[in-house]
């Protein structure tokens, strides 16, 4: 991951794109452990090499995974906020985040929001609040949160609609701020220096970098829902009129 320091703390915000169809193709690099989904084994048809993903930033193609002409095609920025010469806590900046079916058939859409604090190094500050990176999620606009997911660090969601090649989603995210709370973070500490107590006062965010990471992937709406439980490890049911529900 790529960093740029900043007048205030520094902070990372790395945006991937991944695209799927039986198999999960996962952009996120870095030293993490993966995450594996085991499930049935199912002997649908799956179209894996028609599935095209791109990542929409303030209606800028941000990053882009696509099969074209016999192979796939990854590209795009890996940075996000990058007109931002100043980055200030507590201040809030349009950050509009949807997706793009840039595939050749139809697809369901999930993505999943990570969001973290590392030291200059880039090692997990796990004891770091990651509420303090308040990326907005939107209302009523077609996505569902996985309510089944209890780590902080991870909201993933789903778009309940099939979307048509070519077609966007509704925004699943509008905005972003980092609290400014980080500001009142200190940890005090007292030591006895002959008749004198010395107080030491350390804010626990200085140095720290914020990482926000939203992976997007899609599934083919033919056999949906095992193709979705393949996938992603999820069940999933699916109207007749296309409509997705979490199980």
């Amino acid at each position: 991951m790529k960093k740029r320091k900043l007048r205030v703390p520094a902070y990372i915000l790395v945006m991937l794109v991944a695209a799927v169809g039986l198999l999960l193709f996962s952009a996120v690099g870095g030293a993490r452990a993966a995450l594996t989904y085991y499930s049935q084994v199912y002997t649908s048809e799956f179209e894996m090499y028609h599935i095209g993903i791109t990542l929409l930033e303030n209606n800028k193609e941000v990053n882009w995974r696509n099969y074209k002409d016999e192979a796939w095609h990854v590209g795009g920025s890996e940075r996000l906020l990058d007109h931002i010469e100043e980055f200030r806590f507590g201040e809030t900046y349009d950050e509009e985040l949807k997706v793009r079916n840039s595939g050749s058939i139809d697809e369901y859409i999930r993505v999943t929001v990570r969001r973290y604090w590392t030291d200059a190094n880039g090692k997990k500050l796990t004891d770091l609040d990651p509420d303090l990176i308040q990326l907005h999620f939107t209302e009523n606009s077609g996505w569902v949160q996985d309510a089944s997911f209890k780590d902080p660090e991870r909201t993933v969601l789903y778009y309940t609609t099939p979307v048509s090649i070519g077609a966007e989603t509704a925004a699943f995210a509008d905005s972003l701020t980092v609290d400014s709370a980080i500001k009142a973070k200190v940890t005090q500490t007292k030591r006895q220096d002959g008749e004198y107590t010395v107080i030491t006062t350390t804010y626990d965010y200085n140095g720290a970098h914020f990482n926000l990471e939203v992976e997007a992937d899609g599934v083919q709406t033919h056999n949906a829902e095992d193709a979705i439980l393949s996938a992603w490890g999820r069940s999933v049911s699916v109207a007749e009129d296309g409509t997705l529900s979490l199980k």
